[in-house]
């Protein structure tokens, strides 16, 4: 009896802590609403209706009606009168406010419903809103003010510590189902500390990125032949730390290929700001020349080029923002290998040694695609621009495309089998880039001779051979395919 009434006293129990948890959820939701109408919606959606300034600077008088002209009165109709609708404006208000404010609330209902599904669907809904909050300081959208960037901010950091609440939940609900031991529930509790260093250490890394842009050079790519690439630079910081959260939080329950993406990604973007460093120290040795610019504090021509080539206050702050990249990179892909660095053990049996050598020789191949890849491209900018100046976005090209290939090659070596089908795919997007590529080269080359008559063009040649290279050196994927013993090695190698 007194078992029976233990029971009941503990569903009670928890159903009075799903009940407020539910509670607490709703009402955050509809102050978030609230605060997020009078801060971001009112000034980004409904204020430029009223405020056409477009019409203003023309000088045409508008009236605002809800559905526009559809119920336009005969006079206005008559006399032609601009009449802009809010109709779709506040029908995208509705939908974003399902988005943002229903569906948590809804899933709060589940939740004190005790639906299990609640707790991983409130642990998505969160972490999206945490990244989303994170928007204004890591895009610079027109029009944001300081007040949207501040709740931004306070948002995603109530979010965030949500989504870490229901990680826990979910954990908790996971141990006791899987009856885990005393010992993996220990390891799952270490895997959540690491994982929640690292996606700390990426979330400084984007922030100090996006801090930082101004001083890799202006918003576009020379690689990549983009202009005016402000705004994609932001999206990729963001996409960037989305996927970081969902590694951290995958980490928890032994996704141990989270490891390999922070220290891919941590070791590509200290790559690319130890390069950026360098040359910005190169600049500043050969290329600025502080005579000129401090020879005359009072003529506008010298000031004008200071405010041109740097090295003003803003120009200083953005550089030691890069520096923190720098550290910040390093750290993070220095703490994930400390992890998995047992992985990397090149130390096999007679049996394992042909699966071992087609890993290696695949993973390999990944690696010296991208840097043929890159070699070409830059050969090629040369030869294309009269001045080869590296932009912003060229930065995010490295970390990305580099993220990306060190990722599937350590993966690949750390036993992870997915990452065979992760390199074809990269291979037959670079690959079909680059070999129409080799066709651009030479027949550029052809030109090239056709008006100097006598020259050679081995710059030409050497731009289409790299892509040429670039193009073989996929085919080191064959190895991991054609050779039969890999998948059982890549199990054994996973799981040792």
């Amino acid at each position: 009896m007194s078992n029976a009434v233990a029971v009941n006293d503990s569903s009670a129990a928890k159903g009075l802590t799903n009940k407020t948890l539910a509670l607490i959820i709703s009402v955050f939701s509809v102050i978030e609403a609230v605060v997020t109408y009078f801060i971001v919606i009112n000034p980004l959606f409904i204020s430029p209706v009223y405020n056409n300034t477009e019409l203003n600077e023309k000088g045409i008088t508008y009236i605002v009606k809800l559905f526009g002209k559809t119920f336009a009165s005969a006079q206005e109709l008559a006399e032609n009168q601009v009449i802009l609708s809010l109709s779709e404006t506040i029908l995208n208000i509705v939908l974003i406010y399902i988005v943002i404010t229903g569906v948590p609330i809804l899933l709060s209902f589940f939740f004190y419903k005790g639906f299990a599904f609640a707790k991983s669907y409130l642990t998505a809904v969160f972490g999206a809103k945490a990244v989303l909050g994170l928007v204004p300081v890591l895009v610079p959208f027109a029009n944001i003010r300081n007040s949207m960037r501040i709740f931004g901010v306070a948002d995603a950091v109530i979010c965030i510590i949500a989504c870490v609440f229901f990680v826990y939940l979910n954990s908790v609900e996971y141990a006791d189902d899987m009856l885990l031991t005393k010992d993996q529930i220990a390891g799952m509790k270490r895997r959540g500390i690491h994982g929640g260093v690292m996606f700390v250490m990426t979330l400084l890394l984007v922030v100090f990125e996006s801090f930082a842009m101004g001083a890799y050079g202006i918003n576009w790519s020379i690689y990549l032949g983009w202009n005016d690439q402000a705004l994609t630079q932001g999206f990729v910081l963001i996409l960037l730390l989305a996927v970081a959260l969902v590694a951290s939080i995958m980490y928890v329950r032994e996704a141990d290929w989270a490891n390999y993406f922070f220290l891919a990604f941590g070791a590509a973007a200290a790559l690319a700001n130890l390069f950026a460093v360098i040359q910005k120290v190169l600049w500043i040795f050969t290329t600025y020349n502080p005579t000129k610019a401090l020879a005359n504090q009072g003529d506008a021509d010298a000031i004008e080029w200071v405010g041109q080539n740097g090295m003003t206050m803003s120009w200083w702050i953005k550089t030691v923002f890069m520096i923190l990249c720098l550290v910040v990179s390093a750290v993070l892909a220095v703490y994930a290998f400390r992890l998995v660095k047992s992985k990397f053990s090149f130390k096999f049996s007679a049996e394992e040694k042909k699966p071992a050598m087609a890993v290696l020789i695949s993973a390999g191949s990944v690696i010296l695609s991208f840097i043929l890849t890159i070699a070409a491209v830059t050969m090629w900018d040369r030869l294309q621009y009269s001045t080869f100046v590296m932009g912003a976005m060229d930065y995010m090209y490295f970390i990305v495309y580099g993220g990306i290939t060190l990722f599937l090659a350590f993966a690949l070596i750390g036993g992870y089998g997915f990452t065979k089908f992760g390199a074809l795919a990269l291979y037959l997007v670079v690959a079909s880039c680059n070999f129409s590529s080799i066709f651009v080269v030479f027949s550029a080359r052809s030109s090239f001779i056709a008006a100097n008559p006598g020259y050679v063009g081995y710059n030409y040649i050497i731009a289409g051979v790299l892509f040429i290279l670039s193009v073989v050196s996929c085919l080191g994927i064959i190895p991991v395919f054609a050779v039969k013993e890999v998948d059982s090695y890549l199990y054994n190698k996973r799981y040792s």
